[in-house]
């Protein structure tokens, strides 16, 4: 009998969520004299004292650093709500381990993706990536209700 691991995904999917951000923030400091306004990060002043504090190149990569955390934490309700669904309906821990660990592999690229695109032509396979990714989870919600179907 294979062991399922998919709920452990959940946690390591919120670090991999959260690294984006933890990237940002240390881009900005190094550029800027170990500076990071800790105390309200989320102003809009915040924004604009980053954006006239660091090189540009250096604000772009921490914007899209920045966004690809806010992805992440836009996708978690669905990648969670896969994980239950499968694990609700008593899908196969093999399935699982595969559909989630291979879902968490695509994230990891897209993330790279997503901070280092810096082109037109290449936000095409960053948004592929994404869809793939979602179409997995989208796969284990419909494994899930076929299942609980019966």
């Amino acid at each position: 009998m294979d062991l399922n691991y998919s709920l452990y995904t959940i946690p390591i999917y919120w670090i991999m969520a959260i690294a984006p951000h933890a990237y940002a923030s240390k881009l900005v400091r190094e550029a800027n004299n170990n500076k990071w306004n800790n105390a309200n990060p989320r102003s809009t002043v915040h924004h604009d004292q980053i954006s006239k504090s660091v090189p540009s190149d250096v604000f772009a990569k921490y914007e899209r650093a920045e966004a690809a955390h806010k992805n992440s934490m836009e996708n978690a309700p669905l990648f969670i709500g896969a994980v239950l669904a499968g694990n609700l309906a008593r899908l196969q821990p093999s399935f699982l381990n595969l559909a989630l660990g291979t879902y968490l592999g695509f994230r990891v690229v897209y993330l790279a993706a997503y901070i280092n695109t810096t082109t037109q032509k290449y936000s095409y396979l960053r948004s592929l990536l994404w869809a793939t990714s979602t179409g997995l989870l989208f796969y284990v919600f419909v494994k899930a209700g076929n299942q609980l179907a019966l």
